[in-house]
């Protein structure tokens, strides 16, 4: 039969349609999402990017089957899991240097490697090198009592400087200390501020309560803490000042800025710090 279309139409309609084709696409949910989480654990700025796998009603078991003991794990699914920290960190007590690493782990019953690795460009664990480890550390895995359908990274148990960087998945979960430097940079901080000429009252404050919460000299907390109540009477100035004097065991006068934090608290109509007073009152009472 002969053609309704020339050679060169043909053509023409082949390439538009391939065109089309080619630019046709098709949004549908993924099975392993990506996640990105950003934290900060102190004063450090924390990144992980990775792909959350479920449970999807497997017929296997996760740790020893899909994830096998004793072998290196992708911690993730799909591109391999990737950590960055802004600053120098501790893992588990050793040093890690500030940067972006592959997050990988070896399963096992008792116990997991939790790597740390400079090769990012990996699918999965495919590609992956020893020589290429900056750290491993070990850690304990714990049973948790309900099943958790999707792979979960996040961050636990935070203090001033650490938390915990938590993987969970089914009845999973281990947990890795990360610990950040904090107090040298406060200190540096609040000895720049206060070589300023006029230093406001909230810095005053600021500086004189992590002196007091981190056990520093107590005398120039207290200078400080004075300070900022002549520039401005405020309930919680009052407060620290109170503290401060009972960690110097002056009880007596713990009570009385106790009392005037409380006056101040009522005025402003903060409950919450009435009873904080209170509470207060009531136990440098049994001291003095």
């Amino acid at each position: 039969m002969r053609s309704f279309f020339s050679k060169k139409q043909a053509l023409t309609i082949a390439l538009a349609a391939t065109m089309h084709w080619a630019n046709a696409q098709i949004d549908m949910p993924q099975a392993s999402p990506k996640a990105i989480l950003k934290t900060r654990v102190g004063l450090t700025d924390v990144e992980v990017e990775y792909s959350r796998p479920g449970l999807k009603g497997r017929d296997k078991e996760i740790f020893g089957e899909l994830a096998p003991y004793g072998q290196v794990w992708r911690t993730g699914a799909n591109n391999v899991t990737k950590i960055t920290f802004a600053e120098n960190v501790k893992i588990n007590g050793r040093d890690l240097a500030a940067g972006t690493y592959a997050l990988l782990s070896i399963p096992d019953p008792d116990e997991w490697t939790i790597i740390f690795n400079t090769k990012l460009d990996m699918w999965g664990s495919n590609g992956y090198s020893e020589e290429n480890d900056v750290l491993r550390v070990k850690v304990k895995p714990t049973t948790i009592p309900y099943p958790r359908e999707t792979f979960t990274i996040d961050f636990s148990s935070f203090t001033n400087n650490s938390a915990n960087l938590t993987i969970s998945w089914d009845n999973t979960l281990v947990s890795v200390p990360v610990e950040t430097e904090v107090d040298s940079k406060v200190m540096a901080s609040i000895s720049k501020e206060m070589e300023k000429e006029n230093v406001d009252p909230m810095t005053l404050f600021r500086a004189a309560s992590y002196y007091q919460q981190n056990d520093k000299d107590l005398n120039q907390a207290l200078k400080w803490i004075n300070s900022a109540i002549e520039k401005r009477e405020h309930f919680l100035f009052y407060n620290t000042k109170s503290r401060i004097l009972a960690d110097m065991k002056k009880y007596r006068d713990a009570i009385k800025a106790a009392e005037k934090s409380k006056e101040l608290a009522q005025k402003d109509n903060n409950q919450d710090y009435v009873k904080i007073n209170n509470d207060m009152i009531a136990r440098f009472k049994e001291r003095k």
